[in-house]
């Protein structure tokens, strides 16, 4: 494996925020998600009824004198966040607005689909692709239509070296949110393991029209631009 596939960050959640769930007995596809549903029933009072509620700002009381809210009010602006990153000026702004964008993806994420989803998160920390792998199946089977999920189980399985996976949950992820700059800068990292360098170069080129200041974009871009053509831009 190259040095740049090693260089592909983990993009599951908040680093300082893992959880690290377990589920015994190797159960898999829908036995597993009964499992966890049924741990979540079990728990019962102790899953508090805003779970799915997004936080209050960090000055603000949850519930203080606001009503509470639903429906399309409370869901991110993705295109208004997209065409704020596309228009950012420094590396400080596009990172909070990368940050942003990631919550907001995950938003609609249930309380059980965000625990496979961290457990995920841990077993990729702990070096085991293959569990990150069925985690992600198992969130899939939850919530198929949430794009994100896609990307994570993409991730997973470049970690396991499923590069043709990868690829495939990469594409399934694009169609349903082509404006994910997170998951072009997968998919070219993908097509880089493969040596596919053309394909990893117009990836990186849909990477920096959606998030110009990416961390390391224009040297990344000649980069992949001399592998693909031999020649700099």
């Amino acid at each position: 494996m190259s040095r740049t596939a090693l260089a592909v960050p983990f993009f599951f959640g908040d680093a300082k925020t893992r959880a690290r769930p377990r589920i015994a007995g190797g159960w898999r596809g829908f036995s597993r998600v009964r499992a966890m549903v049924a741990a979540l029933l079990w728990l019962g009072g102790a899953m508090p009824a805003w779970a799915d509620a997004p936080a209050a700002p960090a000055h603000e009381a949850p519930g203080a004198g606001h009503p509470a809210q639903s429906g399309p009010a409370s869901t991110p602006d993705l295109s208004a966040l997209t065409a704020q990153l596309a228009a950012a000026t420094s590396r400080a702004a596009a990172a909070d607005l990368e940050a942003r964008l990631e919550r907001a993806r995950r938003h609609a994420l249930s309380p059980t689909t965000r625990l496979l989803q961290r457990g995920a998160m841990a077993h990729l920390a702990d070096g085991k692709a293959l569990g990150a792998v069925e985690d992600l199946d198992d969130a899939l089977v939850l919530q198929p239509d949430v794009a994100i999920l896609w990307r994570d189980r993409a991730q997973a399985r470049l970690a396991a070296r499923d590069l043709t996976g990868a690829i495939a949950d990469l594409g399934v992820a694009l169609q349903r949110d082509g404006q994910d700059a997170v998951a072009w800068r997968l998919l070219s990292a993908v097509e880089e393991q493969r040596g596919d360098w053309q394909a990893a170069e117009r990836a990186w080129q849909r990477v920096m029209a959606l998030d110009p200041m990416v961390d390391g974009g224009r040297a990344n871009g000649e980069r992949l631009h001399l592998k693909a053509f031999g020649r700099p831009t």
